[in-house]
């Protein structure tokens, strides 16, 4: 096995081994993406609202159960709704958008560390980097941590390259207006962070290493210009619809939930240290390489300044709020991945290059197998999918029947079912305790469509009464098992179906029999 890397990673180092790396890194990003069910919450939720925008021909409004859902840009929900068309309603189509960022990303540093760093740190911090347990999942998992992550990292690149190119006389405006494009699109994955984050970071390297000059780059007219273009329609256009939009997208979305500490996941600031240690391993082990002198010493252009202080920022950023999750801190990888590349590289020149090659081959083995194995534990253990649920309901249901969750929101059920409306959401409405989860999501969407929100976000001592106005109707109703205490009908019928998790399937009609005994007065 170790020979057999050893070969491969100098055929990997040949002037035409480009293009099978590109090939390779692809496929090997994507395709176990198609194994696991959609994970909950951020999974159902990003897709779902995908979906609701598929079917509702909504193609710049996100939808939360038919309700606008300003939580995060659009970008994410376009490349979904387009590899449903391309692709079909699927898994793996859900998760196109983590994947090409990651893989255009990886490509991208690729590229450029191998123009300026040669082809031997190139590769392997490429394959340091799509071996990385965090940079792997994250190309499979359909959120927005990947897709910003890719697109700051396209934006530093790209705004790097500009100000290299210029400095040795090279063609630096195309690299400019795609910088501008790259900023954009990176705006439209998250928002702001997609900005202030690579700004924050070439701005830095520009300043510290003596380049202010060159910050003057970045406003030439036409990369402000396809800035401006990309990024800007689709927010002038919500709040031309939604007159509150800029206040809830910017003012609570942004600042207060950076600033505030009522939201989940409170986490101590080093939290993300052993994160990233952890979830780069076996690379991590090459940091002790970093701390020799002749690591900061070296012919040609440098990009070590440029990498910590990538590292840097977007680490101190995010360490800054109290509420923090794992995917966040994804763009510090790349940068990482070259530092620990170019670590490991200038120890093969040692006397101890043999033991570094088979180090080096074990922990590709190792990480690859790894990647792989954790894929299959996760989707062995996960028992919350609504995956087989919804399957047997698209079998059984008709266009016309309605669909009801009960003191529960099962963000994957609408994606899984291929439902074509917006199903009943019972909870005690508005009497919701202000935290960050799925009721208050829905209250938040209900601001900006209030006569939808009546329809679809049902009171508990409503449920019956808007049963019964809909006679000979059949429901689907998702809950638990304590609902057959909430609600005596549930009795008269069997569940229709289990989950592992406890959730429950009840198929009601109401027929004469349920008038009878429910409707009355």
């Amino acid at each position: 096995m170790i020979n057999f890397l050893c070969r491969l990673w100098n055929r990997a180092r040949q002037p035409g081994a480009a293009p099978w790396l590109v090939l390779a890194t692809g496929i090997w990003l994507g395709y176990l993406s198609w194994v696991r069910a959609l994970h909950l919450p951020d999974e159902g939720r990003y897709v779902g609202v995908a979906w609701d925008m598929a079917r509702s021909g909504s193609i710049s409004v996100p939808l939360l159960n038919g309700l606008p859902y300003f939580h995060k840009p659009p970008l994410f929900y376009w490349i979904d709704q387009l590899a449903f068309a391309v692709f079909g309603l699927n898994e793996w189509a859900a998760r196109v958008p983590s994947w090409l960022a990651a893989w255009g990303s990886a490509i991208g540093l690729y590229f450029f560390v191998r123009k300026y760093r040669g082809a031997d740190v190139a590769t392997l911090a490429l394959a340091m980097l799509v071996t990385m347990p965090l940079f792997y999942a994250g190309a499979q998992y359909a959120n927005l941590d990947m897709l910003v992550a890719g697109m700051m990292t396209l934006t530093i690149l790209a705004g790097a390259e500009t100000v290299l190119r210029w400095e040795q006389n090279g063609a630096w405006r195309a690299m400019s207006v795609a910088t501008g494009a790259f900023a954009a699109l990176a705006i439209l994955s998250k928002g702001l962070i997609g900005v202030v984050l690579p700004g924050g970071v070439l701005f830095f390297w520009i300043m510290l290493t003596g380049r202010w000059q060159r910050i003057a780059l970045f406003f030439w007219p036409p990369a402000v210009a396809v800035f401006l273009v990309v990024a800007v329609p689709w927010f002038w256009q919500m709040q031309s619809l939604y007159p509150d939009f800029y206040d809830y997208f910017f003012v609570y979305q942004h600042y207060e939930r950076f600033v505030g500490e009522n939201f989940n996941n409170e986490q101590p600031f080093w939290f993300y240290l052993p994160v990233i240690l952890g979830l780069s391993l076996p690379w991590s082990i090459w940091l002790p390489g970093l701390l020799l002198p002749g690591y900061w010493r070296g012919e040609g252009v440098r990009l070590e300044p440029l990498l910590v202080i990538w590292f840097l920022v977007v680490a101190i950023f995010f360490s800054i709020p109290a509420s923090k999750l794992i995917g966040y801190v994804m763009p510090t990888l790349a940068p990482l991945a070259v530092l620990l590349a170019e670590a490991a590289i200038r120890a093969m020149s040692s006397k101890w290059s043999a033991h570094v090659y088979r180090t080096i081959a074990i922990s590709l083995a190792g990480a690859a197998i790894a990647c792989v194995v954790s894929i299959g534990v996760f989707w062995y253990i996960q028992t919350d999918s609504a995956r087989a649920m919804g399957r047997l309901i698209s079998k059984n249901a008709s266009p016309d029947d309605i669909m009801v969750y009960s003191h529960s929101y099962p963000f994957d059920l609408a994606f899984y079912v291929k439902a074509r409306k917006p199903a009943w959401v019972v909870e005690d409405w508005p009497a919701i305790p202000k935290r960050d989860n799925w009721r208050n999501e829905l209250v938040d969407a209900a601001r900006f469509n209030p006569a939808l929100g009546k329809e679809v976000l049902v009171t508990f001592d409503n449920l019956v009464p808007r049963m019964c106005q809909n006679p000979n109707r059949v429901f689907w109703i998702r809950g638990d098992h304590w609902e057959l205490g909430r609600w005596p009908f549930l009795r008269d019928v069997a569940p229709f179906f289990r989950q592992p998790d406890d959730g429950r399937l009840w198929r009601v009609v109401t027929d004469d029999d349920f008038r009878a005994k429910y409707c009355q007065g």
